[in-house]
Parts: structure tokens; C-alpha cells; sequence
């Protein structure tokens, strides 16, 4: 053993709260004599600078947990027969070292607090994923440590649509099992009954069993009533069940939507609540999962409720994640031309006349969108046959909500399909040609290098696109299959199992599709990989929106409207991990809901980085409730259902920690010539700067200077927080928070010099400006670039970033915030000024990028204010909601398939 082992051995050994907890001297104290008998010798200043590196790796490298502490001894199991290890060695398969290492500690995280005891009634935590991110391995991961240190009985509530359910319980029972030869022994249940004369008593429980009982449960009323009866029955046996329940997408079904403040309760809620706080169990934890969990965390509080009171956990997606920051942008304007290109725009005419045709119920032609959208699919399958791809290939088309709109899907896509098969026999070579024009322009939206600039630590070799003679081929066997295998349901043998062919799959999904004697109308994949893979074109509402795997989803025709946040962002299959095929996913999308992911991208980050923040700062949930960032009015959408967020109040985040850039600028010359104008005077009058890579920094500059130069800046009415910039500084002073000294900062490019005598110029020095391109939106009188401020440019004002860590020089906010309260910096607010250069291009073949084309350079500012080292929470608010804390139609006519029907 080195020192390191030492202190981690002691970290988790003691239960030690916080790797800060272990900078005490009293603790080297006691590890150096220790380490001295093992002849190694460990100085203070070694020690602290071990216990540093382990706190920025904690920090960076998986999960953080928002939480009151750890409630157990829980080990991380280390015997090669252990549930845990045995999945573990299976992942390694198919996942890198790193993703495996991430979900190893990211679950044991969440095994250390649970409880082993009743004492202190059940613990409730909550389990924050992303979208399509491997949240069903984390429960994996928890349930096999949980087995391995002395849990018994294991409840996973999974979903609310019985195919889902197989499909997870399926893959979790298996994973656990492996070979068989491990050293628990794991009992599987459904549908759990009193009645089916299978009595809770007859399981073994003792502590020398090394049975695992694993229950599954739809989130229906009559089953979970039946799983509650059957806990219950023998309440001996039940006070030696070590209990972990997990509901999975916990925000939907297990919300209590009637009112909060009466004492009813929807039935499945109250039902979970009922098995959950009832005392008889030797411990009981329920831990939910979900990627949107606005609804656990603002719907209600208090003891008898399913709020997460004694942990929240944040799970960092592995580094292969393709999710919304990756696709729709973020922040650094460097990063935000990422795969932005992927997105294909759904004109507001043909998405209108979709709408109409469903409404009136009359078949239509596919729109040039569509046709576009499954040709891509057509190719793209093509080009992975070509390379040799055997997993399933599917392309989603989610357009309403309405049953009898999925059944007109289908036939269009039917139609379109026959149309293309006839095309292709009337002139194979001007079809073939055509589909090299659509293969070439789908090519230009994303190179494998920009892929790779994107996705910087990303695992594994991307694969290039094939030569068109390869993906010819496969499109030449395809459209030579009898009209019959070309595009059909699954079929189904007199055995009832499901025959798959080379052809097209076309599956409806949703509650009304009833499998038929022949054939299969709902998705189910292969279970076994075949020599070539198979295709699937998936058609239907909210079973696609919610669990559901989407596998190989090269092509998404997505024309869904929602007013929730939630439901938005979980309806993103697209979102996930695409290995083999990295380049291959396209998304067709209305103006509408691309606007909307774009902001619900913001929104998302800015819940993850307060929960990390909150983990930071030593809060639990039952002292600090986590904030959720008010949608504005502008934006067509709301958090989440008002009966999910019924407590939510108005709640003030004191404006401090926050970050504001100028994104809107007025298209007007007279404002341009202001801004440089005002900007020059402020900066020439703070005197002598400091040259720091490229910026002039001024330090120490009083306030009185900064907030004459803030009302006198000219942004536009629609970009509210920089307008607002003055009042927010009027209201920090009038609570005592007045900035006395600012660090002020002209972002520069290349190096500082001499300026010549037609220059911009600070007191005869410049330096080149920085380019920024425009959006290409309709608005002539607005110029939109999204993003002015690339994250590294808060570190401008450090002059020494020699130790600056590995995640804070790829961009990642968090980890720039946490540096600069590392090099002191953070208690000065900070005014970065851009000089945007009027004649910025729009870099490579963006389609939603045009050149900036002003006629003056424009300025734009991002403005960083600092933490306070107390907070408020009682105070008014707008800009954010969070819960009040406790003391501690026609269903014929729509898919039912949601979470009102099961309450």
C-alpha cells in the first residue's frame, strides 16, 4: 500500500462526510503514525495535496450528490463471484475503462446513503440521469452492490407500459444472473399476488441466505395494490426484508396530481407512499430515477411524501453521451457550432398542412421534408449494411398524439415508399442518382471532424462514411425485393415467433395497435443480432416519448407540440449513445420546437450545475429545496404540469454566482457607433492595463465606473437579463451587496499592439477583435449570434493558469467556476467586454449560420457577478421556482398510454 490507499482506506472507513472534512490536521496526525509502520513517510504538505487531488477528482469525474451524509458501511464488493463484479466484467465487453469506472462510483455514491436499519423511518432519494443516458445500468450497478452488501429485497417499479416493462426487466434479471455461478442467487418476480397462493413467507430472508429476491411491477393500481397486500402478509418475514424500491421515471404516475394541501392522493402515489413509509420493513429505501425531474422536486414536501429528503444524486452521462448540449449548443460560440447541422428544419407550410391533415382526418402526400427524412433513413441503413452494421437500424416518426394520426402516418409513408419502389423500377440509374445527391448534401451537415471537435473524449474510432459505390449496392438489394418483403409488418410463424427479412419493418406503436394473428404491429427488435441489419420504420405517440429505446435511430421526423418542459425533452430519442454509427443520426424538426430545445438545453444545464453547486456546498434537500430556472413568456412552453409543481413558489437566487451574456444586438448603425464610443471612453479612462493572452485586463476598477458604462450600453428589449443589469445592481446594493471593485476585461485575439491611425484603439494600443457569427433567423432588425461568451474567457483575469485543471481547459463551466474560487478570483464581479468583428464568417457549411455583415464592429458584453457566502431563501423572486419546504377528452380518440389513466 502507498499513502494514497492509506487516506482513501480511512475516507471510507470513518464514513467521513467530505474529502474538504479530511484537511484536518488532527487526522494526518493519527494516518502519519500509521503509514510511518509500513515505512512510508507521508508529510502534511504531501497529505493535503492527496487529499486535493481527491477532491478534484471527486468533482469532475462522475457524480455529485446533493445530500445529508452517509448511512452506512457499505463496501465496494471486491470478490470476483459478486453481483458487482460479475456485471461489471460483462460491461467491459462493450464499455470503455472510464465509462465503467464512472458507474461503478456513481452507484456506489448512491448505495452509501441508503439505510441498513428502520431506524429514522424509510430514506428517499432521488437519482438524476440524462435522457437515453444509461440510467437502466446505474439501477444495475445499485441493485448488484446493494445485493452484495446484505440487501435482500429488491422492487423496481418499471414504467407504465407492459412492453417497456419486459424489456427492462428482461435486461436487468439478466445482467444480474450472468453465468449463474456468482455467489448470490437471484429469485425473479412478477405480478406479485397473495392470491396466486405464493406467500411471502416461504423466501428465505435469514443472514446467512444468499438469496436475492428481484420484483417487478408495471405502475398500474391493480398490480402495485397486490405487490402492497403481498409485502405485507406475513409481517414477520417482513421486518427481515432489506428493502431497495426503485421507480424508474419517477416524474411520471408516482406524482401526486391532486391537491397537495387536501388529504387526497392519486391512487398509484398513494399506493407507493403506503409501501414506502410503512414501518414494519428491517429498512426501506426508495430511490427514483428520472432524467426531468422538475416534478419530484416542486410538486410537494413533508414526511408522508415521496420528495427526495435525503439525497439527490447528479449522474455524469459517460464521455460516448450524444445529448442536448452536444446537438442544440451551449454557451461557447466555439462549441455551439457543433452538430447543430444535424437538425433539419420542418417549414412552418408543410408543418401546417401536416397538422391540418391530421385533424380532418384525410391521407396526404408526404411533404418534401419527410420525403427527405426517410430517404435519409433508406440510405443511411444502406451505409451501414455496407460496413458490415448487424444491430437493428430504425428511423421515428412522432407527429401527434391522436391514434388515428399514427394509422395516416403509415399510409403515407406506405405510399411514399411504393412510390419509390416504382421509381427505382422505372429508371434505377436517374433513382440511384438522385439518392447520391441526398447521400452528398446529408454528408456536408457533419464531417468526422468536426464530430471529433465536439465530442473531444470521445471513446473508440469514429467510422467515416462509405464510398456511394458500397452503400449503392445495399440500396440495389433492397429495391430488388418483391414488393411483399419490401415494406411490411413483422410476421409472425404458426409458432408465434416473429420472423424478421431484409426488408422494411413498419411498426405502429401506441395503446390502440393490437397484434394481429399474422403479423406484429408493435416494435419489438430482434433478440439475437441477424447477418445483415434489420430496418424499422416506428410510428406512434407517447410509447415512443418516454423509456423506450429507439436502436440505431439514423433519421427522427419529429413534429410534436407540448406547453411542458418534461414531456419535450423526454420525447428526445435522439439523444444517446450512437457507436458504430456516429454520423449517421439526422433530426427533422418545426422552427418551433427547435427554439424550445435550444432553450431547454439552457434550462437543463443550469438545474445540473445548481444541484452540483448545492453538492458542493455541503446542502441537503430538507435545508435548501433545489431552484428550477423559470421558463419566460416567450418561450411557448411551462416547467412541467401545474398539478406536478403545485408547491412551487417564486423563490430569489439573490441574482449572485450568475453569468449574463449580450446574445441580441439592434441591427441599427447609430447604436453600433454608441456602443464603440461609450466602450473606448470607459476603457481609456481606467488608465494602464495588464496584458494577459490577448486581453486588456483592468483590475480593481470601482463600481461607480462600471454601472455609468452599463446604462449607458444600448442592448435590445428582448435580450432581458443584460437590460436588466442595472436594476439587478440596484437591488444587490440595496440589500447590502454593493460591488466596490470590479475586474474589467477586453477579450482580444492574437496579440496586443500598437494600433494604427484608422483603428479601434484603447489610448493607442488594440488588439484584433473576435468573430462571431449571426444566427439566420427572419428578424432583419435584430442581429443574433447565441453565444458571445466562450467559457475559458473567465479565466482571462488569472494571470498564471499553469495548474489549471484538464475539465476547466475543455470549457466545463463548473469545473472554470471552481477554479476560480481555487485562485482567489471569485469574489470580484468581472465585466468581459467583445469586440465583435463587423465582417465575422460563418465557419464551414452551416445551414443556420449566416455572415455577421454589420456595418461596425459590435460590442457585446458577458457579465459575471459573485457567490454570496450567505444566502436567502425567504425572499421574492422571479427568476426561479422551488418547492415549500415541509417541516419535516375522449379516449377513443387519443393514446391512452399515459399516466392519467393508470391514477
Amino acid at each position: 500500500m502507498n499513502a494514497l490507499d492509506f487516506v482513501r482506506a480511512y475516507f471510507y472507513g470513518n464514513n467521513i462526510r467530505s474529502w474538504k472534512d479530511m484537511r484536518d490536521s488532527n487526522i494526518y496526525d493519527k494516518l502519519s503514525e500509521t503509514v510511518k509502520t509500513f515505512n512510508i513517510n507521508m508529510s502534511f504538505e504531501e497529505y493535503i495535496d492527496i487529499v486535493n487531488k481527491q477532491i478534484e477528482f471527486e468533482k469532475l469525474n462522475s457524480v455529485s450528490t446533493f445530500g445529508e451524509g452517509m448511512n452506512n458501511t457499505a463496501q465496494l464488493p471486491k470478490s470476483q463471484r459478486s453481483s458487482w463484479v460479475m456485471y461489471r466484467d460483462r460491461l467491459s465487453k462493450q464499455w470503455s475503462s472510464r465509462s465503467i469506472n464512472n458507474l461503478e462510483q456513481s452507484a456506489y455514491e448512491v448505495l452509501r446513503y441508503l439505510t441498513t436499519t428502520s431506524e429514522g423511518g424509510p430514506h428517499k432519494g432521488l437519482v438524476v440521469g440524462n435522457v437515453q443516458s444509461g440510467k437502466t445500468a446505474n439501477m444495475t450497478a445499485l441493485i448488484a452492490m446493494a445485493a452484495d452488501n446484505g440487501f435482500n429485497v429488491f422492487i423496481v417499479l418499471s414504467g407504465m407500459i407492459e412492453n417497456l416493462r419486459k424489456q427492462n426487466a428482461k435486461r436487468i434479471y439478466n445482467d444480474l444472473v450472468a453465468d449463474g455461478s456468482g455467489d448470490n442467487h437471484w429469485k425473479y418476480y412478477e405480478n406479485l399476488s397473495v392470491r396466486t397462493g405464493f406467500q411471502a413467507g416461504s423466501i428465505q430472508l435469514g443472514s446467512g441466505s444468499w438469496e436475492k429476491h428481484l420484483i417487478f411491477s408495471l405502475k398500474n393500481s391493480k398490480r402495485i395494490r397486490s405487490l402492497l397486500n403481498w409485502l405485507r402478509h406475513d409481517r414477520n418475514k417482513q421486518k427481515k426484508m432489506k428493502v431497495l424500491l426503485i421507480d424508474d421515471e419517477a416524474d411520471q404516475a408516482s406524482i401526486n396530481t391532486k391537491d397537495v394541501n387536501g388529504n387526497e392522493r392519486t391512487v398509484i402515489n398513494s399506493l407507493i407512499t403506503n409501501i414506502v413509509n410503512d414501518n414494519g420493513y428491517g429498512a426501506m429505501n426508495y430511490v427514483s430515477y428520472t432524467a426531468t425531474p422538475f416534478a419530484n422536486v416542486l410538486n410537494e414536501s413533508g414526511e408522508d411524501t415521496l420528495y427526495p429528503k435525503n439525497f439527490i444524486t447528479l449522474l455524469k452521462p459517460g464521455e460516448n453521451y450524444i445529448g442536448p448540449k452536444q446537438i442544440f449548443g451551449l454557451g461557447d460560440p466555439k462549441f455551439e457550432r457543433g452538430m447543430e447541422n444535424i437538425v433539419n428544419e420542418i417549414s412552418e407550410e408543410e408543418s401546417g398542412y401536416i397538422r391540418q391533415c391530421q385533424k380532418d382526418e384525410v391521407c396526404f402526400n408526404a411533404p418534401k421534408s419527410m420525403r427527405k427524412a426517410v430517404d435519409w433513413f433508406l440510405i443511411a441503413l444502406s451505409a451501414m449494411r455496407s460496413q458490415g452494421y448487424k444491430k437493428p437500424v430504425s428511423m421515428m416518426i412522432h407527429t401527434d398524439f391522436k391514434v388515428q394520426s399514427h394509422a395516416l402516418v403509415e399510409q403515407v409513408v406506405q405510399n411514399y415508399l411504393a412510390s419509390l419502389r416504382e421509381s427505382y423500377k422505372e429508371n434505377s440509374e436517374t433513382f440511384l442518382n438522385k439518392m447520391h445527391e441526398e447521400y452528398d448534401e446529408r454528408r456536408s451537415e457533419l464531417s468526422k471532424e468536426t464530430f471529433n471537435s465536439v465530442m473531444k473524449d470521445y471513446y473508440g474510432e469514429v467510422q467515416e462514411y462509405p464510398k456511394w459505390k458500397c452503400v449503392k449496392k445495399e440500396l440495389d438489394k433492397l429495391f430488388r425485393l418483391p414488393r411483399r418483403g419490401f415494406a411490411h409488418h413483422i410476421e409472425m410463424s404458426d409458432e408465434g415467433e416473429f420472423n424478421y427479412t431484409d426488408g422494411i419493418h413498419l411498426c405502429v406503436d401506441n395503446s390502440a395497435a393490437k397484434d394481429g394473428d399474422s403479423n406484429q404491429v408493435r416494435l419489438v427488435y430482434p433478440s439475437k443480432e441477424r447477418d445483415k441489419a434489420t430496418a424499422f420504420i416506428v410510428i406512434g405517440g407517447n410509447t415512443l416519448s418516454r423509456g423506450l429505446t429507439i436502436e440505431g435511430l439514423v433519421s427522427t421526423y419529429f413534429l410534436r407540440r407540448t406547453s411542458q418542459a418534461d414531456t419535450l425533452m423526454q420525447m428526445g430519442r435522439w439523444f444517446g449513445y450512437r457507436q458504430n454509427y456516429e454520423l449517421m443520426p439526422r433530426i427533422w424538426m418545426d422552427k418551433d420546437a427547435l427554439d424550445n430545445y435550444e432553450f431547454l438545453t439552457e434550462m437543463n444545464e443550469d438545474m445540473r450545475r445548481k444541484l452540483m453547486e448545492y453538492a458542493e456546498q455541503g446542502f441537503t434537500p430538507r435545508e435548501v429545496p433545489l431552484r428550477i430556472k423559470q421558463i419566460p413568456s416567450y418561450i411557448n412552453v411551462k416547467i412541467t404540469a401545474d398539478n406536478k409543481m403545485q408547491s412551487a413558489q417564486a423563490t430569489d437566487f439573490n441574482f449572485e454566482g450568475m453569468n449574463y451574456q449580450s446574445t441580441l444586438f439592434a441591427n441599427n448603425e447609430r447604436v453600433m457607433k454608441e456602443n464603440l464610443k461609450h466602450t473606448q471612453k470607459l476603457l481609456e479612462s481606467l488608465g494602464n492595463f495588464q496584458e494577459i493572452r490577448s486581453h486588456m485586463v483592468w483590475k480593481n476598477v470601482p463600481n461607480e465606473k462600471v454601472e455609468d458604462y452599463l446604462e449607458k450600453y444600448q442592448g435590445v428589449n428582448l435580450d432581458k437579463k443584460i437590460s436588466s443589469i442595472p436594476h439587478i445592481l440596484e437591488w444587490l446594493e440595496e440589500n447590502g451587496n454593493k460591488m466596490e471593485k470590479w475586474n474589467v476585461v477586453l477579450v482580444g485575439k492574437g496579440k496586443i499592439r500598437d494600433a494604427g491611425s484608422d483603428e479601434w484603439n484603447i489610448n493607442g494600443k488594440t488588439v484584433d477583435a473576435v468573430r462571431r457569427s449571426a444566427v439566420d433567423d427572419e428578424r432583419d432588425e435584430l442581429i443574433n449570434i447565441r453565444a458571445l461568451l466562450s467559457p475559458q474567457d473567465l479565466t482571462s483575469d488569472i494571470e498564471d493558469i499553469s495548474d489549471m485543471p484538464e475539465e476547466a481547459k475543455k470549457s466545463n463551466v463548473d469545473a472554470i467556476a471552481s477554479y476560480r474560487r481555487y485562485k482567489n478570483v471569485d469574489k470580484f464581479p468581472q465585466l468581459l467586454i467583445y469586440r465583435i468583428d463587423k465582417d465575422s464568417k460563418a465557419i464551414g457549411d452551416t445551414k443556420r449560420r449566416k455572415d455577421l455583415n454589420a456595418p461596425y464592429d459590435l460590442i457585446g458584453v458577458n457579465i459575471l457577478l459573485p457567490e454570496s457566502s450567505k444566502r436567502n431563501d425567504s425572499r421574492d423572486g422571479v427568476e426561479y421556482v422551488a418547492v415549500k419546504l415541509e417541516d419535516y377528452g375522449d379516449d377513443r380518440n387519443f393514446d391512452s398510454e399515459n399516466e392519467e389513466d393508470y391514477q
